[in-house]
């Protein structure tokens, strides 16, 4: 396990310790034995003294006590004492008689303790004896005095030593050595340090170098005056050239990054660019179909042959197609900008299911497929939950419209199952699977890509423009579920999700409460006003709200709008204002009209939005200005019934 920078030991100590460290042990061993021997040659000294002071006093105190002459021979003790290092000198006689003495202490010998700390050195007097010739000496002296080779023995020299001087002795060597070897150590360390300072003070300067480098400081530095080592000098150059590299790349990296700013500016506009487009394109295409829708719907409520309502229908569905092309653009540049929101409305779960799969029946028996759905888990009967209903039967229809699309024979199968989740909270599992051809395993991983078709082939047999199942992914993931797909090569895929949703509760963003139908008391004729500055949706509106009983009068911008309702005496029923519109648009119109409704008195009038403007924001907008309602265009009959009946009796 690695430590932290904090936590390692320095250069210097490290160092120090590979200086020092040997210094010590060396002065501590020299110190021992140095001392040791020194202590070992001082005793032996001593003691070697002390003997050769018995030997040397032997004879020269012989004439003095052959003689018996006490006076010379206390004054040789009395010398030799002062001489040496011994605490006392006694001379004994032949017979073991003390004749002559000399003490340090007061205490004679006889009257110290017997004691180890004091040890005595002994030597014997000798006489050497004169050779006289015809003189019988025998009878001088006791023939047991007589020793070996002609000496005898005339007494004996005492010299007392007290050991306690062995340790006094011992005491200042070992002081001594200590302090001349602290002294001399402290030299050392003195010479260690200065020589870790010529290591350690270049590394740091050259750390300090590094350190600028990584904050990105990378200017140069002369090399510095101080004599360094070759190696340090070497480094020195080293971090110049690599702060000079460092910063031609630095200047390199901030153009790239400037270039790539650039690119990115430039990219994210034109993506805006290409994103506000697509926005117009899709109201400008929505404009068109909704005459052409009208006109289809109102073609359909005509007598016709049984083949014209075959070429009807085509037409319907050709241009139900475009939109659901046109819708799926309009999406992707939300989701491209982010700009796209979920609502959060009650819906019946179960139903909207049966619905969606409802209207792919006819299209599944078409081609020859059966198409099924089957429930699982606890169902209830009416299953009311929170959340965007469309986005999710969109998903759905994504993914059947797929289904069907690319399976030739067999069946598809809608599996939804009912998870209960912790709290007022459920998730939705719902599989779509098929018998189609299945999918590579090597395209797997690019079937949820944006305008991606598994090859072209397919892409011309059966049509597309790729965008379906990348915007099922993304729908499905802004919902806060995931998806994922099984598939067996030649027998089919499965295509299953899971999103939460809570149940019904008041969080729900519910639709303002309409008042009560106005009745035809209130307003006799059933008037409505019709704000379009396109003719030809001005004769669809018309056309449809003819057919539901009005009566209807047409303004192509908002200040014509404003004229007619203020000088219309009877009052209109309702209003269906579009919101883009030359001269004033709808949003400014409908600030005026109520403005003027408030200063009259008058009760609002119903203002119903029509708008082929489908972006984010548009129904909040309409309603903050003051408007009763939202409808998006192309307008079909039952959706104009449906909010009309609402505010008014249809």
């Amino acid at each position: 396990m690695s430590r932290s920078a904090g936590t390692l030991p320095t250069l210097t100590r490290r160092l120090l310790w590979l200086g020092a460290a040997p210094a010590v042990v060396m002065f501590l061993t020299l110190l021992v034995f140095f001392t040791s021997a020194r202590i070992d040659d001082a005793q032996t000294d001593l003691l070697n003294s002390s003997q050769s002071l018995a030997d040397n006093l032997a004879p020269a105190v012989e004439y003095a006590v052959v003689s018996g002459n006490t006076r010379v021979l206390q004054q040789i003790l009395d010398r030799s004492l002062q001489r040496s290092h011994a605490s006392w000198i006694r001379v004994l006689d032949v017979m073991g008689r003390q004749v002559g003495l000399v003490s340090r202490d007061t205490l004679m010998p006889d009257d110290l303790p017997a004691t180890e700390d004091v040890e005595v050195f002994e030597s014997d007097i000798l006489q050497q004896p004169l050779e006289m010739s015809g003189v019988d000496d025998s009878s001088w002296f006791e023939p047991d005095y007589a020793l070996g080779s002609g000496a005898l023995r005339m007494g004996t020299v005492q010299v007392g030593l007290d050991l306690g001087l062995l340790d006094a002795q011992r005491r200042e060597i070992i002081w001594t050595s200590v302090g001349v070897g602290l002294v001399l150590l402290f030299l050392t360390l003195l010479v260690v340090n200065r020589v870790l300072h010529g290591i350690v003070a270049p590394i740091e300067q050259l750390s300090e170098r590094v350190k600028k480098l990584k904050a990105r400081h990378y200017e140069t530095v002369p090399p510095s005056q101080q004599q360094t080592s070759r190696e340090v000098h070497e480094l020195e150059e080293n971090l110049n050239a690599l702060a000079e590299h460092l910063a031609e790349l630095q200047a390199s990296r901030e153009q790239t990054l400037a270039a790539s700013e650039q690119s990115r500016e430039r990219a994210e506009a034109a993506n805006l660019a290409k994103s506000e487009f697509l926005a117009v394109m899709s109201h400008e295409l929505r404009t068109p179909l909704n005459g052409v829708l009208g006109m289809i719907e109102l073609v359909g409520e005509e007598p016709l042959s049984e083949r014209q309502q075959d070429y009807l229908l085509t037409a319907r569905q050709s241009t139900e197609d475009l939109l659901t092309v046109i819708n799926d653009i309009l999406d992707f540049s939300r989701l491209d900008r982010g700009k796209l929101e979920l609502d959060r409305q009650s819906f019946d779960l179960r139903q909207l299911i049966e619905n969606c799969t409802a209207t792919f029946r006819h299209q599944a028996a078409q081609q020859g497929l059966v198409l099924t759905l089957d429930w699982l888990g606890d169902w209830p009967a009416h299953p009311a939950v929170c959340g965007d209903g469309p986005r999710l039967r969109q998903v759905l229809a994504g993914l059947l419209d797929n289904a069907i699309k690319f399976t030739d024979e067999g069946s598809v199968s809608v599996v939804a199952e009912w998870l209960p989740l912790e709290g007022s909270a459920m998730k939705l599992a719902c599989a779509v699977v098929d018998s189609g051809a299945g999918i590579p395993s090597d395209r797997m991983a690019e079937i949820f890509n944006s305008f991606e078709q598994l090859d072209h082939s397919h892409s011309r047999r059966h049509g597309g423009t790729g965008m379906g199942l990348s915007l099922v992914q993304r729908l499905v993931e802004l919902m806060g579920g995931h998806i994922q797909v099984e598939t067996d090569l030649g027998r089919g895929s499965s295509f299953r999700f899971e999103v939460p949703f809570e149940l019904k509760c008041d969080s729900c963003n519910e639709r303002p409460p309409a008042p009560a139908p106005l009745s035809s008391a209130d307003y006799p004729p059933g008037r409505a006003l019709i704000v379009e500055d396109n003719p030809v949706n001005q004769r669809v509106t018309s056309a449809l709200l003819a057919r539901l009983g009005f009566e209807t009068d047409t303004a192509t911008n908002g200040e014509e709008a404003i004229e007619r309702v203020r000088s219309c005496h009877s009052g209109y029923s309702v209003i269906l204002m579009d919101c883009q519109m030359p001269v004033m648009d709808g949003y400014q119109a409908t600030r005026e009209i109520r403005e003027w409704e408030r200063s009259m008195g008058q009760g609002h009038t119903p203002i119903i939005a029509l708008t082929a403007d489908a972006l984010p924001g548009t129904e909040q907008t309409c309603r903050e200005t003051g408007m009763s309602d939202y409808l998006s265009k192309p307008v079909k009959k039952e959706n104009l019934q449906t909010v009309l009946g609402r505010w008014v009796r249809v």
